[in-house]
């Protein structure tokens, strides 16, 4: 015999998760207008890590820091991450309708992020934002806490290597839009995107650390090349919006 409790609990509508997910200068915040989702409560770590970024250094754009600011920095982001684990922990905790705006770049951790939500019954979705690989390093560098080139092409090549599986993991409770503006630069011309986008100066490096940053990035160009012949399928803002609205209901 079902207990009242258990018939509560059941009657009850289970709270809604969305990861938003997308490589640097995807257009996240600007789709997540879109989607009407003012009741949501939003958790991003970059909010916190550009407020402490401001605190400490004074500026928030990687390509202006000095070796030592750099490493400044990185502690800043563990701080980020903790004050945003208690801020998500605290939403879960009253089971608020949340987005989770990050970049999607691990499957591992995206997978278990879901598996989290839903043992404390969320139902989950997945908002992914999809734009080439030089629109990702302009809006980048437009930005007033831009990224190395060489982390935005890694992120790039992740997160669009992961939108089949992100498709298997979460079924019908995902979309993926193109963001990309009808003139985007959909070539990928390595020489000319070192001349445009100049990495930092970093420390300085031994002659180890330098041939497998070589072979690293070599790695993730030709990772680049290879996704770029693949022909993603796109949801169109309001098939997107419609997905959205039904799963919130």
């Amino acid at each position: 015999m079902i207990s009242l409790v258990q018939l509560l609990k059941e009657v009850q509508e289970k709270p809604k998760a969305i990861l938003m997910a997308g490589p640097a200068g995807a257009g996240k915040s600007y789709i997540l207008n879109q989607l009407n989702l003012q009741n949501f409560t939003t958790i991003n770590v970059d909010n916190d890590f550009e407020a402490l970024l401001q605190k400490e250094l004074g500026k928030s754009d990687f390509t202006s820091m000095s070796p030592e600011e750099l490493s400044t920095a990185a502690k800043m982001m563990s701080k980020a991450r903790a004050t945003t684990k208690e801020k998500e922990m605290l939403a879960k905790t009253n089971l608020n309708n949340i987005v989770i705006d990050g970049t999607g770049a691990s499957y591992k951790v995206i997978a278990k992020k879901k598996e989290e939500l839903e043992n404390v019954g969320y139902d989950v979705f997945m908002v992914l934002i999809y734009v080439s690989p030089m629109t990702s390093l302009t809006r980048n560098a437009q930005r007033s806490r831009s990224l190395p080139t060489s982390a935005v092409l890694k992120s790039w090549a992740s997160v669009v290597d992961n939108i089949e599986p992100y498709r298997q993991l979460f079924g019908n409770n995902i979309v993926v839009i193109n963001n990309d503006p009808s003139d985007a630069d959909k070539t990928f011309d390595v020489p000319s995107i070192i001349k445009a986008f100049p990495m930092p100066v970093g420390k300085p490096k031994t002659p180890e650390e330098e041939a497998k940053s070589k072979a690293e990035k070599e790695k993730v160009n030709q990772q680049i090349k290879d996704l770029l012949q693949r022909n993603p399928e796109f949801d169109s803002i309001e098939v997107a919006k419609n997905k959205v609205n039904e799963f919130t209901r």
